[in-house]
């Protein structure tokens, strides 16, 4: 393995696997012809493993960096997991023999059974210093499948000790020492599993887990043309969600024209748009790859930032414009995704759908995978950069261009998918629905009722009972298809072609188009930055936006836009906050929620068409 190894720590690894390996000897030792002394021998070595353990971890600092998308500090975390597992691994060593100390009737150990378990346990511990060192993918995955191994072995010997206890054929007392060991056998299987998904994560650069890992495999072998492994693939992680899902660059270490040329060709003519001529559709085009910005939302964690793109820690530095840079970025043959099957699965049939529906804005799925409880797909690599990534660092007219391209693919989609049947969105039935969440994040915004000069206030859930029953009586006219989940990170922007892809896609349906537009102005508020002057060329941005999305209603003849549009801000207002841990920009996020809601109230019901929201009011800090 080419990572630098911090220093005194391959020498402290040596002997941590020496000394561990020595105490199963003993363990293996006291099965075969058990004696005092031998038990001895192996009780008194407690300290010994935690003492190395301890050593390896002070010299690996950077294993507490919280970005471990690097490649130094995945490894040095690695470094640190093998050397806690191989700890764990002695102490479960020393667990076991003081079950096995405590069995009166030695004919009860079945020695061949236990032997053969702890000699699977040997090897894998040689395996983990050797695979470690060696950055051997095959001994890692090897080490990684000890863990069903050993829980096969488990699990027999339990069922059998358990059809001894029933029968009452052997102290019981005996029988559940000897039940706890079979137990121990199964954890020293899980720690070896869990060794060897540290040392796939350190070989790759990245945090992968054995399913993870499998999914990966398989879909790499169909990406390219079987001259290229897992091991020789590149895997950036550009962002991790709070639902578990993770989202990863996936780029070759070594040229493979072919493995490229079949992702272009892959899925044919499926997801190209069938007219090249539609506005703001031009992004249909067969994916390239090169892009720049990374794909972090405010719901995910800040954990995962994409290569390419300038550090974002948004709560303590400014943001500042940075010009038109060059788009340069790793060349991913494709993006990686995955978490639990039901998630992915929502997410492959939502980029299908587009694909029916509007070819040409979404990425192309080019293979899906299904591992136990999880699910990955890979997903084409789309040109480009993210909204958000453009409102932090590029200049205005790159930002004001983007903008317009948005608003001219929007017009495009919604004509095209338009549907003259009413629609409600249900705006606040989805805002009492995570209002809970709020609350668990800002206690202080709970309000039970209080007064103002003599004046009795209604509490936040009064207002949004009251918005409820109004609201039934908002019908959008009709329904487009929309994305759903319309934040400024969920876009991508094309320079080079002028235009615009979308990503994230599980949430599509047809629905009332505010949904989309009230979730995208929103977006540019919550961004967390303390560059005044950027912020409030963001907020202008947010503000053109719904002036140009007013427009559009008008020529629709939608009469209820501003009355929907209202109810939509102060949802996401609202439900936003429970993203946003800054107290100052949450206090003013959910004051507008409550300041929307007393104002579409006070407006009269009988004249629809004369209310108009302040979002000149509601977009300035």
């Amino acid at each position: 393995m080419d990572q630098a190894w911090p220093e005194s720590t391959r020498d402290n690894l040596r002997f941590l696997c020496s000394e561990v390996d020595s105490q199963y000897g003993w363990l293996q030792a006291f099965v075969s012809a058990p004696t005092a002394a031998m038990a001895r021998k192996l009780l008194e070595r407690q300290g010994y493993a935690e003492n190395l353990c301890q050593r390896i971890e002070q010299a690996c600092p950077e294993a507490r960096n919280h970005k471990r998308s690097h490649a130094r500090a995945r490894f040095h975390q690695s470094l640190v997991e093998v050397a806690s597992g191989l700890a764990r691994l002695s102490e479960l060593a020393r667990s076991c023999l003081e079950q096995l100390i405590r069995v009166d009737d030695v004919q009860l150990v079945d020695d061949v059974v236990l032997v053969k378990s702890l000699r699977r346990v040997r090897r894998g511990i040689l395996r983990s210093e050797m695979s470690l060192e060696n950055g051997s993918l095959s001994l890692a995955l090897k080490l990684a499948r000890s863990r069903e191994k050993l829980k096969r072995d488990s699990e027999g010997r339990i069922r059998a000790l358990t059809g001894q206890l029933k029968k009452k054929r052997a102290p019981a007392e005996d029988l559940t020492h000897l039940l706890f060991v079979a137990r121990e056998i199964s954890q020293m299987g899980e720690v070896l599993g869990q060794l060897g998904e540290a040392i796939i994560s350190a070989t790759l650069g990245q945090s992968l887990n054995f399913e993870r890992y499998a999914s990966l495999t398989h879909l790499v072998n169909e990406l390219g043309d079987g001259s290229q492994t897992a091991g020789e693939m590149r895997v950036d992680t550009l962002a991790e969600t709070r639902s578990g899902s993770r989202i990863s660059g996936i780029a070759s270490e070594k040229p493979n024209e072919r493995a490229v040329e079949k992702v272009s060709d892959k899925g044919n003519d499926k997801g190209r748009p069938a007219n090249d001529k539609q506005k703001g559709s031009k992004a249909g085009e067969s994916g390239g790859s090169k892009q720049k910005g990374s794909k972090s939302k405010d719901r995910k964690t800040d954990a995962s930032e994409s290569k390419g793109s300038k550090s974002k820690d948004r709560k303590s530095k400014d943001r500042k414009p940075t010009g038109d840079l060059p788009l340069t970025s790793p060349e991913y043959l494709a993006i990686f995704k995955d978490g639990l099957g039901r998630k992915v699965e929502e997410e492959r049939q939502g980029v299908e759908r587009w694909h029916d529906i509007y070819p040409g804005i979404a990425p192309r799925i080019l293979s899906h995978h299904q591992q136990g409880d999880s699910a990955a797909l890979l997903i084409e690599h789309l040109p480009g950069m993210t909204l958000e990534h453009l409102l932090i660092n590029e200049s205005s007219r790159l930002n004001r261009t983007a903008q317009q391209a948005l608003v001219e693919t929007l017009h495009s989609v919604w004509t095209t998918t338009r549907r003259d049947k009413p629609v409600t969105a249900g705006h606040m039935r989805q805002l009492l629905k995570r209002l809970s969440d709020v609350y668990q994040i800002h206690p202080e915004f709970r309000h039970c009722g209080a007064s103002l000069c003599g004046r009795e206030m209604p509490s936040l859930e009064a207002l949004i009972e009251q918005a409820a029953g109004l609201e039934r009586s908002l019908e959008a006219p009709f329904a487009v298809y929309i994305h759903g989940d319309f934040n400024v990170d969920n876009i991508l922007f094309d320079p080079a072609k002028q235009s615009i892809r979308f990503i994230d896609l599980h949430r599509s349906a047809y629905q009332d188009y505010v949904q989309d537009v009230s979730v995208h102005m929103v977006s540019h508020y919550r961004l967390q930055l303390t560059d005044a002057a950027l912020r409030a060329r963001i907020l202008a941005l947010a503000l053109s936006f719904g002036q140009q999305m007013r427009r559009f209603a008008h020529e629709q003849g939608d009469t209820t836009f501003e009355w929907r549009l209202a109810l939509g801000l102060a949802r996401s207002f609202a439900t936003s906050t429970r993203f946003i841990l800054d107290a100052g920009l949450a206090g003013r996020m959910f004051n507008r929620a409550r300041f929307i809601l007393e104002h579409v109230l006070g407006a009269d019901p009988e004249r629809p068409a004369d209310y108009r929201i302040p979002l000149e009011e509601l977009f300035v800090d």
